[in-house]
Formats: structure tokens, sequence, C-alpha cells
């Protein structure tokens, strides 16, 4: 295994190009799979590309750099006032050690199903900006992903995330084996902003995205359980694993919506 160290964003880029079979790697924390199933002729460490560790921003807009640890975000006060739902998902991330490490754009980058850091994100439109040696882009974080493990991207580095912030009421559950560290047998976001309703979660389709069919049911005011359950089922994606059937998520994901609703009513 080959390990590499840039000095900057460029000189990943040049490193990146260089060598194609290798990995990005920061807090590392998910990359031990990927390095023993050899998949990556080497790794280059971008952790200490400190101009990708920072949270700006106001009431107005956020900005956060990809590799910014997920403890920097439940220190930020930005964090906790603006973004409350997303400061709740980072107090239920992993360990505490884990969460010294681990970066907010490794836990999207590496698109797992039961990411936790995706949903909070999608459901208030973040939008990621992408860096390449040859230019730069900003798009919505849902339009990054293209199935399971795959993402739009070739060539780049994700740099930042930006937010808006919305004054909206929130609900946030996560269902595992144990209260802590544990891996997401499924969660659910929902946030409501005036009449509107916005929702995902994690572990309930081959990626993380948003619920659309329900957004747009919930948001109508219209609606009864075998509504829900029509839309829920359009939604999500469901296969067996080993840490719970399908019948079991389907089931705990129709309790948590309706409870959310009655915390948001």
């Amino acid at each position: 295994m080959i390990y590499k160290k840039a000095k900057d964003i460029n000189d990943a880029l040049l490193m990146m190009q260089e060598s194609p079979r290798f990995v990005l790697f920061s807090g590392g924390s998910d990359m031990s799979l990927k390095l023993f199933q050899n998949r990556y002729e080497g790794m280059i460490d971008i952790s200490s590309l400190e101009e990708l560790q920072y949270i700006n921003g106001d009431a107005s807009c956020i900005k956060i750099g990809a590799l910014t640890t997920i403890n920097t975000l439940l220190e930020s006060l930005l964090i906790e006032k603006y973004l409350p739902h997303l400061y709740e998902v980072c107090k239920t991330f992993a360990s505490h050690q884990i969460r010294n490490i681990a970066t907010l754009g490794g836990n999207i980058i590496n698109d797992s199903p039961a990411a936790d850091l995706i949903a909070p994100l999608l459901v208030v439109d973040t939008k990621v900006t992408l860096q390449s040696i040859e230019s730069e882009r900003t798009l919505l974080l849902e339009e990054l992903f293209d199935g399971f493990k795959s993402l739009k991207m070739k060539n780049e580095i994700v740099t930042s995330f930006t937010i808006i912030p919305r004054k909206e009421s929130w609900y946030y559950r996560k269902v595992g084996a144990r209260e802590r560290l544990n891996v997401t047998k499924l969660s659910l976001v929902m946030l409501k902003s005036e009449d509107k309703f916005y929702l995902s979660g994690a572990s309930l389709s081959p990626y993380v995205k948003r619920f659309k069919n329900l957004e747009k049911l919930l948001s109508s005011g219209i609606f009864n359980d075998a509504d829900i359950q029509k839309a829920m089922r359009d939604d999500i994606s469901l296969s067996e694993g080993s840490r719970s059937t399908k019948e079991y998520r389907e089931r705990v994901l129709f309790n948590m919506i309706k409870e959310a609703l009655e915390q948001l009513a």
C-alpha cells in the first residue's frame, strides 16, 4: 500500500490525476474495509488541509468545509442554533473518539445507505461544491447521488457544503441495536416549515434520498394511514439485511412518521 500526503487542494488533485487507483483519506473511520479489499493501490492523505476545515456564516447562510469533524460540528454554536436537527444527528454519531476524526465530507462521500449525515443535509436543500484541476462546480447534494455507492463525480474533491437555514420544527429518530455505537437500522428526519414537509432517512433505499411522495402527501394536509403507507412504499426500496428485515423497517418507519406528525402538529 503506497501512502502519499497532500500539501494543499491542488496537490491532492494532481496526485489523483497521476494515481487514479488511489483513494482520498482523511479521518479514515470507514476506510479499513476498502483497503483490505485491495480496491486501491494506495491512499492520498488530505487530513491536514486546513482550508477544508471550517464553519462560517450566520442565520442567512452557513458554509461548512468538507473536512470538518463531527465533534467540531457539535462544538459550533451556529450549528446548534440554526441547524438543530443536524446537531441532534451528530450527537448520536458513533463514539467521541470516532467523532474526533470522522469528517462531514467523508460520511457523505462514502455514500453508505446507512450514512447518518446525508438525510439531515438533504432536507434543507444543501448544496455541495466540488473542485477539479480544471474547474469548480456547485450542485444540490441530492444531485450528487446516482445509486448504491455511485456518485456523479470524477477526479474531483468535495470542498464544502452550503446551507440556507429556515425557520422550521423538526423530528429525528434513529433505530439501532443499541443507543450508541451502532450501525443504523433505519432513521427518519422530518422538517416542517410553515405548511411544507421535508423528509429523508437512512437504510431505507440503496442510497439516502429525499422522500418526495411523502413530502407531497403530507404537505397537502389531506391523508389517512393508508395514504401514508402507499406514499412511503413508493419512496423507499427495502432489501433484506443482516441487521433487520424489510417488514420490520417498514413497520417501524410508519410508526416513526406517525410519531413525527404528532410531535410537529
